[in-house]
């Protein structure tokens, strides 16, 4: 079984959507945790309807605002199947998601992958596709976040449950850090099978906040001094620009 983690915070314009990607699934032995992150939106009452409409859906509610990486290893922790994925509230998958996936990995005795996909527009259409390396490693990951998290999926059966940092940015990138403590490589599926939407910040404070927390992230998790968090920070800006010009097609 495939547990999917979903957290929630004020997404009641795309909690539909997202949960009927996973209900529109071909793969059908899943669970969906949805985790509440303390919505003020009618996303709680949209929840609570998804669970008396299919009873592999399941939720849980914070009473206080925890941030997603904690929203996410709550699910983590309470899941009950062999493999956990990841989809955030705003974004969806292809309907063989999960089949193409599950198949790829159980056939090559994979224990963490990742698969293509694709960047929604302003208006919700989808304009680019993001094809990355066939596979990564630890030393890879430290130059670019190859991984997007809706593409996301590892066995706890091969390598158990593992969780993401706590802290509030960055999160994602920590969890592929630690699984990759246990395992040598993540591999890819060439397949774009999920969907993602991005934020409507300028792409120039999009660039001062990657660093900023770059920066930390490199300091704090990964445990680096002030120098090499910074040259590690700006080899991660030059290769991430030129991942986006090389290995982002557009979708004509």
């Amino acid at each position: 079984m495939v547990s999917i983690i979903t957290p929630v915070f004020n997404r009641q314009e795309f909690l539909d959507e997202c949960v009927q990607s996973i209900l529109n699934q071909s793969y059908k032995n899943w669970e969906l945790i949805l985790i509440d992150d303390c919505s003020t939106d009618a996303s709680v009452e949209m929840i609570k309807n998804y669970v008396a409409l299919d009873n592999r859906i399941k939720a849980y509610f914070f009473n206080k605002n925890v941030g997603a990486g904690v929203a996410r290893n709550k699910g983590i922790d309470i899941s009950t199947g062999r493999f956990v994925a990841f989809l955030d509230s705003d974004d969806y998958w292809h309907k063989e998601k999960l089949n193409k996936q599950i198949e790829f990995m159980l056939e090559r005795n994979i224990d963490f992958s990742y698969t293509y996909s694709i960047k929604l527009d302003k208006n919700d259409d989808p304009s680019r596709v993001l094809l990355p390396p066939k596979n990564v490693n630890s030393f890879a990951l430290l130059f670019n976040n190859y991984i997007k998290t809706p593409t996301a999926i590892y066995d706890t059966k091969r390598i158990g449950k593992i969780f993401m940092p706590d802290f509030r940015k960055r999160q994602d990138w920590g969890l592929w850090f630690n699984i990759l403590e246990k395992t040598k490589k993540a591999y890819c599926l060439s397949l774009p099978l999920a969907y993602f939407r991005t934020s409507n910040d300028s792409l120039s404070k999009n660039k001062l906040k990657l660093l900023k927390e770059n920066f930390n992230f490199y300091k704090i998790h990964l445990n680096k001094n002030n120098l090499v968090s910074f040259f590690l920070m700006i080899l991660f800006l030059f290769v991430h620009l030129s991942f986006r010009v090389f290995f982002e097609r557009n979708i004509k």
